[in-house]
């Protein structure tokens, strides 16, 4: 049996926990809450079987389910009586310390010694004075790789050590930090700068002995990062050792592409070909001059009136060619051009990188010749599943789950996973295909390899309200001053009835400056600007949650960006979301490829590269109203567009909504019950 533990035992419930839950599994489960909800109780029990049976699980988890300890306590439950590891990747650092926490909460409630390491990047636990405050824009691992080359580092030497002596000294200088389990990389970063210790080799070090890992999507879906980490200290990690958890996985296939995309402009090539010979090496100056020809030839496919066009993979076969035995010529010339000016960092670094990410690049890329600032090639795979496929098919198991993970085939179909089941002539196990009475049993009695389960939110319905406005748009071809007008009018009928914090999301940053000139507000009004360091950010987000235990500001922000995901506005923080348009992607020669991309494999283009995304991003930033079950809030979709049909799928089962035009009364009545 199955038995959720916890040192107040309960019926597994939204009341407190009185016995051992016990379920159809063999399997225990250190769940470190007295009080579990019933939709929470069934999202843990289905990761726990997920697990146990090696499953690959997409889940739409809505907020308020716990994603975090629904997940990571079976998880490492199963790991830590199997010898596995469990990798809990997220989006974003701030995410880490939820996870953390909740290992460390476990711990505590139940005497267990579930070892964690938070880790970030290599540039983000640098301590060396100058690559650590260095404004790189590329060619920080080049750079860091050749101190370590040159044995010039003395926080690596001092940490890993190159002759028997330096490691002899290195394991004495760890002793007291090597077993620093459960601490935020912050902790470890500041010990190893007092102890001049490399944090991001320390960390990787721990990683042998460490039951939990919590990283970025690169640490294992990067072939080269995964192979550093898992390989690091000779611990040869196997991926079918590894129980992997992605959270807010509806990012994965877009950052899986960002990371396996590259550019390289004329500029830089120019300033590589001086430093060519600023050196004296003429061979490898003339190289990077022909790659220079090579790109302005490129550029004779743009018109005075285009800035990007789509070139053919034989168009930069010339640069693939620089990837034998001339790459090598260029890294020595880039290594001699350091060591003689006395730098970390140059523009024949941005080359070898380029190079060295084009020669990676599989079947389905787009190449690109842009006009931005200076002529440009862009390299931009298109599909993810070639390298999501990779890590999914070998580690032992996969839960994938986000708010917004809909419709779930897309991003099976998308991640690569959706032929696992048809491989063994089988289908993917959809919940909507169960009955109602048959659902408990979705994971428990299946053999499907990949399982998609939606959940409901576990949240009073009487405590949201969303609203469809139809009376505007931001449909391109109606885009005009008199509809700008129409929708900044209705935002302030909306604010002025609102008792508390308003954030309203525009499509663009371009849709916020012309709409929020036209505002007449009287509360005070907040901006997210283009380009914000994280402490401005920050310090935006405290001055505006301060405004709502008054009486009540507005927040202008961009659906999709960082204000829209990954940030909680409890209690009285925030009273009301305004979707302003349907925040569809920019129509342009990467979103054409996409969409073409996905028709020809999938007869699903628009849907799949255009349409859900945009949904996806507008119910997200709608998910930041309602974070407890206390909260009271109200969503309002300002554009026509997002009571169409089409979008039907991409909404949540239980999303509710009512049609109105005179969203202002909806709101006042609402904000009016008692």
């Amino acid at each position: 049996m199955m038995m959720l533990t916890s040192n107040t035992p309960a019926n597994y419930s939204t009341k407190r926990l009185k016995g051992k839950a016990r379920f159809s599994l063999l399997m225990k489960v250190y769940f470190p809450y007295d009080r579990v909800r019933a939709e929470q109780q069934e999202f843990v029990k289905d990761t726990a079987a997920a697990v146990r049976e090696k499953k690959i699980f997409l889940a739409h988890a809505p907020t308020g389910l716990g994603k975090t300890v629904s997940t990571l306590a079976p998880a490492l439950s199963y790991a830590i009586e199997n010898d596995k590891k469990v990798f809990f990747l997220t989006p974003k650092i701030s995410q880490h310390e939820i996870v953390l926490e909740t290992a460390k909460l476990m711990n505590s409630r139940f005497g267990l010694d579930i070892r964690a390491i938070d880790l970030v990047g290599r540039r983000q636990m640098c301590v060396d004075p100058f690559l650590s405050n260095a404004s790189f824009s590329v060619g920080f691992y080049e750079a860091c790789n050749k101190k370590k080359k040159d044995k010039l580092c003395k926080y690596y030497t001092n940490t890993k050590g190159y002759t028997p002596n330096q490691k002899a000294e290195a394991t004495r200088n760890k002793r007291g930090l090597i077993h620093s389990y459960n601490h935020h990389y912050s902790f470890i970063k500041e010990q190893c700068a007092l102890h001049e210790l490399c944090p991001y080799e320390l960390t990787v070090e721990m990683i042998k002995n460490a039951h939990l890992i919590i990283g970025d999507y690169s640490h294992i879906f990067h072939d080269d990062i995964r192979e550093g980490i898992l390989n690091a200290n000779g611990a040869k990690i196997k991926l079918e050792d590894i129980v992997l958890v992605v959270d807010e996985a509806h990012n994965l296939p877009e950052r899986i592409r960002d990371m396996l995309s590259t550019r390289i402009d004329f500029s830089t090539i120019e300033k590589a070909q001086k430093e060519a010979k600023n050196i004296g090496d003429f061979e490898v100056e003339e190289i990077v001059k022909d790659l220079g020809k090579e790109l302005m030839n490129l550029g004779k496919k743009l018109t005075l009136e285009t800035s990007e066009a789509k070139i053919d993979e034989k168009d930069i076969q010339f640069f693939k060619k620089i990837g034998g035995e001339e790459l090598t010529k260029v890294e020595e010339a880039s290594e001699k051009f350091m060591a003689k000016h006395k730098t970390e960092n140059c523009f024949l670094s941005s080359i070898i990188e380029f190079i060295y990410t084009l020669l990676k690049q599989k079947q389905h890329t787009l190449y690109m010749i842009e006009r931005k600032g200076s002529l440009t090639i862009g390299v931009y795979p298109l599909d993810p599943s070639e390298a999501a496929r990779t890590v999914l098919t070998q580690v032992h198991s996969a839960v994938m789950m986000s708010g917004t993970l809909l419709p779930l085939e897309m991003y099976s179909d998308v991640l690569g996973i959706n032929k696992l089941n048809s491989e063994e002539k089988k289908e993917i196990i959809s919940a909507e295909k169960i009955i109602a009475n048959q659902k408990d049993e979705l994971l428990h009695n299946t053999k499907q390899k990949v399982i998609l389960k939606q959940y409901k939110s576990p949240f009073p319905r009487e405590n949201r309200l969303n609203l469809f406005v139809d009376s505007t748009t931001t449909k391109y071809t109606s885009r005009s001053n008199e509809q700008y007008k129409l929708i900044a009018e209705s935002v302030d009928k909306i604010i002025a009835k609102v008792p508390g914090n308003t954030i309203v999301f525009f499509p663009s940053f371009e849709l916020m400056h012309n709409i929020s000139t036209m505002l007449r507000t009287r509360r005070q009004i907040l901006k997210q600007e283009r380009e914000m360091s994280q402490d401005q950010k920050t310090k935006l987000i405290h001055n505006f949650k301060l405004l709502g235990s008054s009486f009540g500001g507005v927040l202008l922000a961009v659906s999709g960006g960082s204000i829209a995901e990954g940030i909680d506005f409890p209690g009285d923080n925030l009273s009301c979301a305004i979707i302003v348009g349907v925040p569809f992607g920019r129509m342009n020669t990467y979103t054409n490829s996409l969409i073409s991309f996905y028709q020809f494999k999938f007869n699903k283009g628009w849907e799949y590269a255009y349409n859900a995304p945009a949904i996806s991003k507008a119910v997200q930033a709608a998910g930041r109203v309602i974070r407890t079950e206390t909260d009271k809030g109200v969503c309002v979709f300002l554009d026509e567009r997002f009571g169409e049909l089409r979008f039907k799928n991409y909404y949540p089962r239980d999303f509710e909504y009512k049609k109105t035009n005179t969203p202002e009364k909806d709101v006042e009545e609402f904000f009016g019950k008692k």
